[in-house]
């Protein structure tokens, strides 16, 4: 009797465990939206799944019953294999993206290889965080690289006063780069733009073999992909982002990169 005690308790604290964790990822995923407004695919998909392993976690009992219920019928049973495997396909996908995604980064990099910076949202005439974040990126490469040229791309959205190439074009030079070695591309509205059109202008200056795509560490992937597929030989080197908001911008790029991968 006091072993069934005893691993009872040791059940418990373990679910006890998983509501805690995810009562603290419920609000990581929820910081972007309170504090900065952010609300998109990723904390929203984040938040929801929380909030799914918090219900798990306190009512897991009931929800092993409810199950045991529905696995008795032939219909039901394989309503909930149908279920468990679209559970498990997903989560293969999601993995296989994060896998992706940590691996875009490069570790070297050839000297002087040219740069194509992919642009983010805008606030007015001022960078957002994620954008600074890139342009702090941008202007180390260049440093590390004082040969090599640079393309800022990025076209004008909504609620944006200047292009994001405008952007973080001002941004680096105020910074104390060499604007002779920058080129605006201020078209696109996508990753594939941005790398198509960025592409465009190195052709324009002869430099059609290598490029180094430099973006936010999680969206590194796609960037390098299409620069793959337009035929460059190419490297990643990322902008670190504010761990507060990593999460949401993370998962939010594996679902564009699991869409990418079905479409």
């Amino acid at each position: 009797m006091n072993i069934n005690k005893t691993d009872f308790a040791g059940v418990q604290a373990v679910f006890g465990i998983l509501v805690i964790a995810a009562c603290i990822l419920f609000l990581w995923f929820c910081w972007p939206l309170i504090f900065k407004g952010i609300l998109n695919a990723g904390n929203l998909c984040g938040m929801a799944g929380a909030a799914v392993m918090i219900f798990y976690g306190i009512c897991h009992r009931a929800v092993h019953q409810y199950i045991a219920g529905l696995w008795q019928a032939p219909f039901t049973r394989m309503f909930v294999i149908l279920l468990a495997a679209a559970a498990v396909t997903g989560l293969a996908l999601l993995l296989g993206a994060a896998a992706a995604v940590i691996g875009a980064s490069s570790k070297e990099i050839p000297q002087n290889t040219p740069a194509v910076v992919l642009g983010c949202s805008v606030k007015g005439t001022k960078p957002s965080r994620v954008l600074q974040e890139r342009i702090d990126a941008a202007y180390a490469y260049l440093t590390e690289h004082p040969q090599a040229v640079c393309v800022l791309s990025g076209g004008q959205g909504k609620g944006e006063d200047i292009s994001e190439a405008a952007c973080m074009y001002r941004e680096l030079v105020e910074k104390g780069a060499d604007a002779d070695r920058l080129y605006q591309e201020p078209e696109s509205v996508n990753t594939q733009e941005n790398m198509e059109n960025s592409m465009k202008i190195l052709e324009q200056l002869g430099l059609s073999e290598s490029v180094t795509v430099i973006s936010s560490e999680f969206h590194l992937y796609r960037g390098r992909r299409w620069a793959e597929k337009l035929g460059y030989r190419n490297y990643g080197y990322g902008a670190h982002t504010d761990f507060k908001y990593f999460p949401t911008f993370f998962l939010r790029e594996l679902i564009a990169v699991v869409h990418l991968w079905l479409t």
